[in-house]
């Protein structure tokens, strides 16, 4: 488990996640459990174990909205069942009013449910069809215990009319409407115990741009009239802007950076953040396109890439200590590298290599052997030990696979704190979680005590 987060937390929030893990075996299925033997030999029983959640840390101050960001498979709507102890943990804490969830059962966290709820990403498949929508949203407080049934229909009408509804639709069912009317619905189910913290799992995702203008609306006028803390998770980076306080990045079990949400926007600081934001449409055909396309597909959570989550695919990669190449030469090594991996080309000559893919100058020294190399086994057809030889002498060597980049670095605009983890921005950090902070698992009976990496 790598420690991800600036190194200090804000005792003031909310919510405090510290270092949380959630990894599922392989094996958990149909057959988990059976055991097999010399009878079924065709039946395979290796485990593996899947890294979804791999030591994420974050705050959340009361009143604010945390949008969660990332490529579909990142690990987002994981974290936030994690959080939410729908699904519990590998290891690390969620300390909520000062309680860490991973410690609490029965009894104790049904009661601190009523103060957490979830707004599910698809409006249908969160309503049980059979149900009218006024018992839908009286639900939650029949589960708790709250109000008479003469009071639980009167809120329940009360909320359907703040989230958009007609009070009079409290006896029809969901199929009688749209899609954002739906989501409205488990807005209202979700606000029906008076809760503090609700988890948005893409709520608007399924809806169309039209609608989704308006349910974002509605959510931010419930936030002000109720003083709902949201943790907002969305891969329209569009919604997080327009309703975020603040956004975390997201990226194969890592957050990868954190910060106020102009400043992450105009200054981003690590290259999957640039390459996100150079995704957004724009209207304008003369605006060139995108910049930082990305290239390969994202590793394996069985198997995750060490040191740097993301160097994989990341155009920034640093070179060894090793070498001292130029920046351009050091690009087109990397480039080269990336051919040979997908396998881009079909002649495999010396001289051809050297001219589509360093025709300024073939690196020279140490950098210019290693080439060399794997020119001959690519002429050979050796492809797989080319592209061996390549990952071991340039990019496992980089530190952006022997260290785990953590750095909090000065912000540009405001005085919000702003994390990156990427070792491009080591030099400009003003603190490092990795090599200048020693970091300390927190009592958990004194969450206000916290010193571990945020």
């Amino acid at each position: 488990m790598s420690d991800v987060g600036p190194p200090a937390s804000n005792p003031d929030a909310l919510v405090q996640v510290r270092n949380l893990t959630k990894h599922f075996d392989t094996e958990d299925g149909l057959l988990d459990g059976v055991e097999f033997t010399n009878e079924f030999p065709y039946v395979s029983r290796s485990t593996e174990t899947v890294r979804a959640v791999d030591g994420v840390s974050f705050d959340i101050v009361e009143g604010e909205t945390l949008g969660l960001v990332g490529e579909s498979g990142c690990g987002k709507s994981t974290l936030a069942r994690t959080v939410l102890r729908l699904l519990e943990p590998t290891d690390g804490s969620v300390y909520f009013q000062g309680d860490d969830l991973a410690s609490l059962s029965g009894e104790p966290l049904r009661r601190k449910r009523k103060d957490m709820q979830m707004i599910f990403q698809d409006p249908q498949s969160s309503l049980d069809p059979r149900m009218k929508v006024g018992p839908i949203v009286e639900e939650p407080m029949r589960a708790h215990g709250m109000l008479d049934e003469e009071g639980r229909e009167a809120r329940a009408k009360e909320l359907l009319e703040k989230v958009g509804l007609d009070p009079q639709h409290y006896n029809r069912y969901p199929h009688a409407f749209s899609g954002g009317q739906r989501q409205r619905v488990n807005l209202a189910r979700a606000l029906s115990v008076n809760p503090d913290f609700i988890v948005c799992d893409e709520p608007v995702s399924a809806l169309d741009v039209s609608i989704q203008a308006q349910v974002l609306n509605t959510m931010e006028a419930l936030q002000r009239e109720f003083d709902l803390t949201y943790l907002f998770i969305a891969h329209d980076l569009s919604v997080i802007r327009h309703i975020s306080d603040r956004v975390a990045v997201m990226y194969l079990g890592n957050v990868v950076e954190v910060a106020d949400k102009e400043e992450l926007f105009e200054h981003p600081k690590h290259p999957y953040t640039k390459a996100l934001l150079d995704a957004i449409p724009v209207p304008d055909p003369r605006s060139g396109g995108r910049t930082a396309t990305l290239t390969g597909d994202v590793p394996s959570p069985i198997d995750p890439p060490s040191g740097c989550r993301f160097r994989t695919r990341c155009p920034k990669v640093i070179q060894p200590a090793a070498y001292d190449l130029r920046e351009d030469a050091w690009q087109n090594v990397l480039r080269f590298k990336r051919a040979v991996e997908r396998r881009a080309f079909e002649e495999t000559a010396p001289d051809v290599l050297r001219r589509r893919y360093f025709a300024d100058a073939v690196p020279s020294g140490a950098a210019g052997t290693v080439l060399e190399e794997a020119f001959d086994r690519l002429e050979r057809g050796a492809w797989d030990d080319a592209e061996r030889l390549l990952t071991e002498r340039f990019t496992d060597e980089s530190v952006c696979a022997t260290a785990t980049p953590a750095y909090e670095v000065e912000p540009t605009l405001g005085d919000g704190r702003h994390y990156a983890a990427c070792h491009l921005r080591r030099d400009e950090a003003t603190a490092s979680a990795v090599d200048d902070v020693t970091v300390e698992e927190p009592a958990r009976s004194d969450p206000t005590a916290l010193d571990a990496d945020d």
